[in-house]
């Protein structure tokens, strides 16, 4: 897979910047404080029964209790590394030093800059951050290139300290509650476990968050695992199904945009490098956090360019912004979570609040609709193109006229646009 690659060129990139948050802002939010709590916690009653379960006066107690603190410092540690070191942000008002660049590159109103290939903009931070995954809020900062592998091992670290809490908590908890039995019928050398309302309490509540933390992060290591094995990230893969979704074509498609598509060529996702490349990208070695590259400027396969990717995307945003529809608002909706359950279980349990938020509109407004979802549609008003969320389509002249697709089509590209994501050519015409 090696001769397939061309490595990244060595042109001008900007220097990742780590945001305006102070660390005392990152620490000190309900997201990290929460998670430091969480693991002190069970760090804590753990230990405490740890103690008592296996004494520190024989080999395997020492280990024991050992590896157990071992975790929740590794675990302690990334968490704060991830948080403190970031994603890395593109600066602000980034523009590449070749102009022939631009058109390849997207446009960031809020940033008032050129994205490098790979990022993304993060409404939290409200910077765009290179190789954004997501925006984690135990960490109070986005995982992105700088921080990937730090919140990698943060998730992989908590896992196995947790599945060792429930191991000491649960054995503490089975020798407590049959204490009688072993004083009964044991040998004498079953452990003594100790138990006052209090610890009682303590270590109930210890085991039930570990398991729930060790269930919840597992699911979502695996997921990150296979995310940097195909040398992806969750937005990525959202991305790279619309670009295969695009080039399909429909029965309903007419000449002209089947012509279109076809003239789109063949999608090749430019980052996959093959699984030990993929990994090499990210794990650099056991004791370095890094990760490989620049954030900028990144190896692809033959075939593809530093621009595959953004050029795709804009593509996208092209199609979509000529997808977009013009709807009517026939009924109130609060944009709150709880204020779509009028319209049924079915609705309110299929709201795509983590695909974005909810939008509150009124009555009589007119709305420009890019898409829907199970009984959803997401979109925003012309005169405020960055609030965007979803409504119940019941509400719509959608539902009402039984036309999934529209009504009326916009009338121009300025009336559809759908994000704060711009081309350089329609940088230049605002």
């Amino acid at each position: 897979m090696g001769d397939n690659v061309v490595e990244a060129p060595n042109w001008p990139a900007p220097v990742a910047e780590v945001g305006e948050k102070t660390v005392f802002q990152r620490m000190f939010h309900f997201g990290t404080i929460f998670a430091f709590s969480t693991i002190t916690m069970i760090g804590a009653v753990t230990t405490f029964f740890s103690l008592q379960w296996m004494p520190v006066n024989s080999y395997i107690g020492l280990f024991n209790t050992l590896a157990f603190l071992l975790w929740n410092y590794l675990t302690i540690g990334n968490l704060f590394n991830a948080s403190f070191f970031g994603p890395g942000y593109v600066p602000r008002g980034w523009k590449p030093e070749n102009k022939e660049h631009e058109k390849k590159l997207q446009f960031c109103v809020p940033c008032n800059g050129f994205k490098v290939p790979r990022s993304h903009h993060c409404s939290k931070c409200n910077r765009c951050c290179m190789k954004m995954d997501h925006h984690c809020p135990w960490i109070n900062n986005c995982v992105g290139h700088r921080n990937h592998q730090y919140f990698l091992r943060f998730l992989f670290f908590s896992v196995v300290g947790c599945i060792h809490a429930v191991i000491i908590d649960g054995s503490a908890m089975y020798h407590a509650f049959f204490a009688g039995w072993y004083q009964r019928y044991g040998d004498g050398t079953e452990p003594i476990i100790f138990l006052t309302p209090i610890s009682f309490v303590a270590v109930i509540f210890a085991f039930a968050m570990a398991c729930a933390v060790a269930l919840a992060l597992t699911f979502l290591f695996i997921t990150q695992l296979r995310y940097v094995i195909r040398n992806k990230n969750g937005i990525e893969d959202y991305i790279h199904g619309k670009s295969l979704n695009m080039r399909k074509i429909l029965d309903e498609e007419d000449e002209e945009e089947v012509e279109w598509i076809r003239s789109l060529g063949e999608w090749k996702y430019p980052y996959d490098l093959g699984w030990k490349r993929n990994l090499s990208e990210v794990f650099i070695g056991i004791f370095d956090g890094r990760t490989k590259g620049n954030g900028s400027w990144w190896p692809v396969i033959k075939g593809c360019s530093q621009f595959t990717f953004t050029i795709d995307q804009l593509l996208q945003k092209q199609s979509k912004r000529g997808r977009a529809r013009i709807v009517d608002i026939g009924e109130d909706f609060e944009g709150k979570c709880c204020s779509s359950r009028k319209f049924g279980w079915k609705i309110w349990m299929k709201q795509p609040i983590i695909d974005g938020k909810c939008l509150k509109v009124s009555e009589g407004e007119t709305i420009i609709a890019t898409r829907g979802v199970s009984g959803w549609v997401y979109g925003f008003r012309e005169s405020d193109t960055r609030n965007k969320g979803w409504f119940p389509i019941a509400i719509t002249n959608l539902k009402r006229n039984g036309d999934p697709k529209t009504e009326q089509t916009a009338s121009s590209e300025e009336d559809v646009k759908t994000d704060d994501t711009l081309s350089s050519e329609e940088k230049k015409d605002q």
